[in-house]
């Protein structure tokens, strides 16, 4: 096992100072038939050593070699980190090995390879005991390892390191944007300061005089090392930390630091530290912070990341890059304290590889799990040990310094510091207490009666100073020691003094000077740090008080967060007019408030659940009162919402503890209405982050009035504080809604072509159709952003790291284009007897690489000279002896391209490393015992790489999921029905797809199901966001996104359990998840308002026409086919209503109200071909107009006949009914205004529109157009460069037209611009007269806010407003309603020359899942101000609205 003590002993170097210029000297390693993955035969000798006559115990290190045993398998996750730094050779033996009478062999092959990529494996001929014994130099085994040792000499080269170009000053945007993205709240340099005050001069000292440390800190050599500096409790550590972080920053090092603080749940996180070192490092190195701030801008936070996605994200892909000879230090203090110390170790062993080379000292206890993980990491980089046990000298200043002022004999005082040194042990804590005894003594019997009575212990200390704590206290003072006690060791985080008071009453009031009262009351297991904030003495000191029972002031936890739960619940439960203020509140204001708000949920979580229903009494009081608004707008403000999230978690498991509890109880005490209450706002706390979020962050005030109307009706805070709650508020109706659902938005693709592939990133997401079109649309607001198009089918694609550039394969070409600005970048000629089953871009932006069918691996260098792909080495040629393979049926890069997973039809899935084309491994299939019809060699299915722990996940198709590490080949398998998989970009989880409709979401770690939806249409295609919040999917030719609940749980969770899972590993058992089933209607395509009895009429896209009368919203159906309606209008009297297809089908019906049912007779049929543009029928519901690309039709409504066709000379165009002469009818052009009889469309008046806009010029329109050429195959379409009116709006006073016109932009945009035309210049004369009319633009305020006119209604002013009060104004006109950017339904009141200054007023926002963008263009308002909007199929009615207006608080 010798070849394992060198790997771990490679692996422990890494970190350790005194050996790490040693391993990074190392290039290369040779094995003679090691164990890298056990013996089975470790388990027979442990049994021989039991049995022997000798009586030798099983030894621990022989169990260890168990094959796959936990210790081989942590040396071969760490080695894999360093191995592709390493040349290797692993020789294996071939002849069985004398056991006993029998033979054997004791290493089969498998197990001595290690299967990297750049490994070489040859065998020998020999047993276990003779493979590294040779009997002559002419020994053939003796000359093959020869051999091999003389070819690794040959590759050993010494690496050359760039200078680091120098620094430039700091920029305040960019390290704005990376404070933002790492969520950086508060730095460790309060905790640096605190600690730096207790030093004293010339304290410390002694460290320089340790080997360890000084090579550690002057090492020449540019590679990383690892100081531990390991010590007792309470002997100065974090003292030492902060003084070793001012020398490094005395010399002018770059230094980071932090200090792990247990007692502060902020503090104690590996996530919480890396995002503080990764911000103390941007500010130090500018090329870091450029590329943070590049990840900025399409990463929104990696507050709630995994510490390994943070870890990969920043260090190991960012970081590790940069080139310097200079080294950043690191110095991070509180191992101990630290949550999840074994992780933290783990994400160390890649410094190694680091072209940075980094000084890491860690400080804290020595734990034997902290032993084992460094232990673990001394393989991978250089480690020194150095303990802090050397404070003599220290120990001797600081008690002379005490002693100062001692009144005494200085020979007593020299004897004291000797006495005291002595019996310390190096523990500073304890003769800081001494000490303080010790100087309350007044003569010298006393000191040494102290002394002798002192412990020598810090528990025994502790027992003393708390007996005596309970002695001298009077009994109130002791109930106030009580309660500081529970409130220091329980909180989440270290109270300040104000949040202390604050907590404490009113049992507790007006402490004149509570600093003084904590020291008096609490003697000295509480002291008041450097900013203002109770804590422990040392974290030994709250062990002690919490694990001692009996004693007077012994903390029991659960008791204690019990009791601060109901100190928090009745601090947020009382009427407080600051929480419905007039602005904005700080956290500074009512420092107490801030922990109650953010904090009860952590100690509801940590309570004590019994029969007594004291806190299911606080919550229920609190759920049902107005409190709850208060304090979500209260976390709004904060922009702390993720609280909602974890209230929701504490409920849940309070709830699932509390019912276990009831089930031993009398059902009468259980209180079902109150435990009802709270499940319901379980759920509704999650669903009004996802849904409501981004509206609720901008507008906390929303809570208290907008949110719980548009809730469903069946929740909890729809039924405490909905519409009907409060008189005046919207009125909300027209579609079912009564419990949430999990589609957050569902749009079309295009229905003439097919939906392909979808992929999630971070502030976009795509979509491949069958045209060759890659679509982008924004994550927040679901709208398109560019589109990409190749002009031929793509056969796949993929984006760069940075997703700045993307890669599509056609048929024919392969393309990159610039994301940001649509752009083409290069275009490759494909070889004609390939296709590409994959792409990726090769470690960097600059090299792409793809695998053909032909079994091809070619690479392309960006701006090379000549554009043709170039295969790499051999095409997948490796030893089989099964034959030759075939061609690959699935194929998958790693993100980096540096990998391929190939699936091949009766053969394992293997992984190829691309640049040595070598085999990296195969996935062989382990039997199982269960299944007696398992196919060992049963095709595989689609597959995908975890981007983070570098597993292939993939499927069976003989019904299992599997992940699988090429390097460790350790795979794990569940069964599970499944069609599609892939993994979010974080790793954390991943997502199946089946072909019934059933999507799954799994915990990839633990491999256990999260969340199932069922949904009767087939999947086409499944992607997970990054984060995990969010499931996007194809279905037909639609788009769904998904957004559950328990998505957004673990999206939201606290980073301290996936901190934890990441060491603990997981399970293949599936865990209880969240089903959900959803039926979505068909998407509306059409919809029109009636006038008089009917509200509106709608059609869908399985052309199904619904009519919903006004009085009493009844609706009656009507089939108009199979193909989706896209028009319908109505006449103004509702005799006709006119409904026309995509098939060109046009529809006239009748409604017939005589009978019992109404009823639509069909009134005749027609079909106008394909192109229709637009229907009207005119005011005297006599006539009917058709327009289409091509034509326009006149019919005759009363004899069912075609009066006159005319060629469409202006098909971009609006039609309208004449507002003063019916008899006259008004098109709208991009250039002029024409006016025809409705008799038989004869023009009779033609006026140019006088407009002056700065876009009409050439140059800019060849601008506009931008990249997009048009080519044989795919020629430009006149949507494209085609100047339209888009909409036509139509005064209510009959005194304005506004024109919608748009012209084209890049990537199939326009630019959109409102014109704004007086009717009087539209009157009729008797003879024509073609006189220019004058169109003015929209005044700029409004225009700029303008993203959808809904029409305009008449007004009297507001009444009331939601925010502040708004000041009264006169009675006016008319309104002009629109949708903003923001999707707010605003309004703006005019005059009649539309010239007065504008006033915006905002009345409501639509939610999330109303954006529907199919449909969202629909939306259209009435004229007496009822608002329709479509949603899921059904149409949404707003009332009741116009008269109330949002004002934010000021």
């Amino acid at each position: 096992m010798g070849g394992l003590v060198v790997k771990k002993a490679l692996i422990l170097g890494q970190t350790d100072d005194h050996y790490r210029q040693s391993t990074k000297a190392t290039s290369a390693m040779l094995f003679l038939s090691t164990p890298h993955r056990g013996t089975n035969l470790a388990e027979l000798l442990n049994r021989i050593l039991a049995v022997s006559i000798f009586r030798y115990s099983p030894k621990q290190y022989i169990a260890e070699l168990k094959q796959n045993s936990p210790a081989l398998q942590d040396i071969n996750e760490q080695f894999r980190n360093i191995a592709p730094n390493l040349d290797l050779f692993s020789f294996y033996e071939t002849q069985q090995t004398a056991v006993g009478p029998r033979k054997m062999m004791v290493l089969e092959k498998d197990s001595s390879i290690l299967g990297y990529p750049t490994e070489i494996s040859k065998p020998l001929d020999a047993d276990h005991h003779n493979v590294c014994k040779y009997t002559s130099p002419q020994d053939p085994n003796y000359i093959s390892v020869r051999n091999a040792l003389k070819s690794l000499l040959r590759k050993t080269a010494t690496a050359v390191h760039r200078e680091t170009p120098p620094e430039r000053p700091s920029n305040k945007v960019e390290l704005k944007n990376v404070e933002a993205l790492l969520a950086v709240s508060e730095t460790s340099e309060d905790d640096y300061a605190f600690f730096r005050g207790r030093s004293m001069p010339g304290s410390c000292e002694w460290v320089f005089s340790r080997p360890g440390f000084l090579s550690w800190l002057h090492d020449t050599i540019t590679s990383s090392r690892i100081l531990w500096v390991s010590g007792l409790p309470g002997c100065g550590k974090s003292v030492l930390s902060s003084f070793i972080i001012g020398q490094l920053q005395d010399k002018g090092h770059k230094c980071q630091y932090y200090f792990f603080r247990f007692g502060d749940r902020t503090k104690r996180t590996v996530n919480a530290m890396l995002r503080s070192l990764a911000y103390q490092v941007a500010i130090c190195l500018p090329e870091l912070r450029d590329q943070l701030h590049k990840m900025s801008e399409d990463a929104v936070t990696l507050e709630k990341a995994e510490a390994r996605i943070i870890w990969q994200k920043v260090f190991a892909s960012r970081l590790s890059k940069l080139q310097s000879k200079q080294p950043l230090y690191w110095v991070i203090d509180g191992l101990d304290e630290c949550e999840a110390p074994e992780l933290l170790l783990s994400l160390f062993s890649s410094v190694s590889s680091f072209q940075i080379p980094l000084r890491i000292m860690c400080v804290g206890r020595k734990t034997q799990a902290i032993a084992d993980s460094f232990q673990r990491l001394e393989s991978f980089i250089q480690l020194d040990e150095l303990p802090a046990d050397d404070a003599t000298e220290d120990l001797a200043r600081y008690t002379k310094k005490e002693l100062e002022y001692m009144r005494g004999d200085p020979g007593i005082k020299e004897r004291l510091v000797q006495t005291v040194c002595e019996k310390a042990g190096g523990n500073f804590l304890w003769v800081h207490l001494v000490l303080k005894e010790i100087l309350q003594c007044h003569t010298e019997a006393a000191i040494e009666q102290a002394l002798d009575e002192m412990p020598a212990d810090l528990a025994p200390l502790y027992q003393r100073m708390e007996t005596a704590l309970s002695k001298s206290a009077r009994r109130g003072d002791r109930d106030l020691c009580n309660a500081i006690l529970t409130w220091v060791i329980c909180s989440q985080r270290a109270l300040t003094l104000k949040e202390l008071s604050e907590a404490l009453k009113p049992e507790f009031t007006d402490i004149l000077d509570l600093r003084l009262t904590v020291s008096q009351v609490c003697g000295d297991f509480v002291v008041i740090d450097g900013k203002g904030r109770a804590v422990m003495v040392h974290q030994t000191a709250r062990e002690y008080l919490i694990k001692t029972p009996g004693l007077n002031h012994s903390i029991t936890l659960r008791d204690g967060h019990q009791k601060l739960f109901v100190k928090c619940m009745a601090y947020l439960s009382t009427p407080n007019q600051r929480l419905r203020g007039q602005g904005p509140l700080a956290p500074s204001a009512q420092p107490f408030l801030h922990y109650a708000a953010t904090s009860w949920s952590y100690h509801l979580g940590f309570s004590a659940v019994s029969l007594d229903q004291s806190i299911l009494l606080a919550l229920s009081h609190f759920f049902q009162n107005r409190y709850v608004l208060d304090w979500i707008q209260l976390l709004a403000t904060w922009d702390r919402l993720k609280s909602l999230v974890y209230a929701s978690q504490s409920l849940n498991s309070y709830l699932g503890k509390k019912s276990r509890i009831d089930a031993e109880s009398s059902p009468l005490n259980h209180r079902l209405q109150d435990k009802d209450l709270l499940e319901l706002w379980a759920v509704d706390l999650v669903k009004i982050v996802g849904k409501f979020g981004a509206q609720l962050v901008k507008h906390p005030k929303a809570i208290q009035s907008l949110i719980p109307t548009f809730c469903p009706t069946t929740t909890a805070i729809f039924q405490h504080f909905g519409q009907s709650k409060v008189s005046g508020y919207i009125c909300l109706g027209g579609f079912a809604r009564s419990k949430w659902d999990d589609c957050l938005s569902k749009f079309s693709v295009g229905r003439d072509t097919q939906s392909l592939r979808v992929m999630s990133l971070e502030r976009l997401f795509a979509v491949l159709t069958s045209d060759g079109t890659l679509r982008l649309y924004d994550v927040i607001t679901n709208q398109p952003v560019c589109k990409i198009m190749h002009e031929e089918r793509v056969l796949c694609f993929k984006f760069s790291p940075s997703y700045e550039r993307c890669v599509t394969y056609g048929f024919r070409t392969t393309k990159v284009w610039d994301v940001k600005g649509g752009r083409q970048i290069c275009s490759i000629a494909n070889p004609s007897n390939a296709k590409a089953l994959d792409i990726a871009f090769e470690n960097s932006e600059s090299t792409i690489v793809s695998c053909s069918d032909d079994r091809g691996i070619r690479r392309y260098a960006l701006g090379a000279a000549e554009t043709v792909w170039k295969v790499i080495g051999d095409n997948l040629e490796f030893d089989n002896a099964e034959g030759r393979l075939n061609s690959p049926r699935r194929v998958a890069f790693n993100p980096e391209g540096t990998q391929v997973a190939l699936a091949f039809r009766g053969f394992p899935l293997i992984v190829w490393d691309v640049a040595n084309a070598h085999l990296v491994g195969r996935c062989e299939r382990a039997p199982d015992k269960n299944n007696s019809r398992q196919d060992l060699y049963s095709e595989v299915g689609p597959v995908c790489w975890n981007p983070v722990t570098g597993h292939v996940l993939g499927l069976y198709k003989d019904g299992c999921i599997f992940k699988w590490h090429p390097w460790e080949s350790d795979s794990q398998e569940v069964r599970a029905v499944a069609a599609g998989i892939q993994c979010s970009s974080y790793g954390s989880l991943f997502v199946t797809s089946s072909t019934n409709g059933i999507i799954q979401v799994w915990n990839f770690h633990h491999f256990a199901l999260v969340y199932q939806l069922s949904y009767h249409l087939p999947i086409i295609d499944i992607a997970l966001s990054p984060d995990g919040r969010r499931v996007y999917d194809l279905r037909e030719s639609f788009c769904n996104i998904w957004e559950p609940n328990a998505l957004i749980r673990v999206a939201e969770a606290d980073e301290r359990s996936s901190e934890t899972t990441s060491v603990t590993g997981g399970s293949t058992q599936l865990s209880l998840a969240s089903e959900a089933s959803n039926e979505t209607l068909e998407p509306l395509t059409a919809l029109a308002l009636g006038s008089r009895v009917w509200s509106y009429c709608s059609g869908d896209d399985a052309g199904v026409v619904r009519l919903v009368r006004a009085i009493d919203q009844a609706s009656i159906q009507v089939t108009q086919g199979f193909m989706p309606v896209d028009h319908i209008a109505w006449s103004e009297d509702e005799k006709y209503f006119v409904t026309a297809d995509l098939g060109g089908r046009l529809n006239v019906r009748t409604i017939d109200d005589s009978g019992p049912a109404t009823k639509c007779p069909l009134y005749f049929e027609t079909k106008t071909g394909s192109g229709l543009q637009q229907i009207l029928i005119d005011s005297h519901s006599e006539r009917l107009l058709v327009v289409t690309t091509a034509f326009t039709e006149l019919w005759s409504l009363d004899s069912k006949s075609l009066i006159t066709t005319k060629p469409n000379t202006s098909p971009y165009s609006r039609w309208t009914n004449h507002p003063c002469n019916a008899a006259y009818i008004i098109q709208s052009t991009f250039t002029d205004i024409r006016i025809y009889q409705w008799s038989h469309l004869d023009e009779i008046r033609r006026c140019p529109l006088r407009r002056h806009l700065q876009y009409d010029t050439k140059e800019q329109e060849v601008e506009h157009l931008g990249w997009r050429h048009p080519s044989a195959s795919f020629p430009m379409s006149p949507d494209e460069n085609s100047d339209a009116v888009e909409d036509i709006y139509m005064s209510q006073n009959d005194s304005h037209i506004i024109l919608q016109t748009s012209r084209p932009l890049a990537q199939r945009h326009r630019t959109v611009q409102y014109l704004v035309i007086r009717i009087e210049d539209l009157g009729v004369p008797h003879e024509v007269i073609n006189s220019d009319i004058e169109a003015r633009e929209i005044q700029c305020e409004i225009g700029a806010e303008i993203e959808k006119i809904l029409g305009f209604v008449c007004k009297s002013p507001p009444r009331r407003s939601y925010g502040l009060i708004g000041e009264a104004e006169p009675k006016v006109d008319e309104v002009l309603t629109f949708l903003d950017h923001d999707n707010w339904v605003c309004s703006w009141s005019v005059g009649r020359d539309m010239t007065a200054k504008p006033k915006i007023r905002r009345h409501f926002f639509l939610p999330q899942d109303w954006l529907n963008l199919d449909s969202l263009h629909l939306a259209t308002i009435s004229k007496d101000g009822t608002f329709y909007c479509p949603r899921n199929g059904e149409v949404a009615v707003v009332s009741n609205w116009l008269q109330n207006e949002w004002v934010d608080s000021t």
